[in-house]
């Protein structure tokens, strides 16, 4: 793996993830090139509802919003500087009425192959 590094957000390259409910933009940053436990990154929606469920535990802390989050127990609002605890197993919706975004950490970094998938 690789020691320490910083990583300019001017240098982030947003991508499209398209999943079966929408498109959102993530610049994947932290991948298993760079470490072998944890991914990370950004991802921008706009305009937007994500029906997903998480298979991997993960933290957002928000950047921009508003962007509701749709639990089984209802919505909740987050905006600017909230923390969003998602363990593996969550079902939820990410809505976005305008332009929102978060930064993202996960683990483990290669849930995706795990399964036997590919990330959106």
């Amino acid at each position: 793996m690789s020691g320490p590094k910083v990583f300019r957000r001017s240098e982030m390259v947003l991508k499209p993830a398209v999943t079966p409910t929408g498109t959102t933009s993530i610049a994947r940053v932290i991948d298993s090139s760079i470490s072998r436990q944890m991914g990370a990154g950004i991802e921008v929606l706009e305009d937007v509802t994500i029906d997903w469920t998480v298979t991997y535990d993960e933290i957002l802390f928000i950047i921009e919003g508003p962007l509701t989050i749709e639990f089984d127990d209802g919505a909740h609002e987050c905006h600017a500087g909230d923390i969003v605890f998602l363990p593996d197993g969550t079902h939820l919706k990410y809505i976005a009425k305008g332009r929102a975004a978060y930064y993202y950490a996960l683990h483990p970094v290669d849930w995706a192959a795990r399964q036997g998938t590919v990330e959106p």
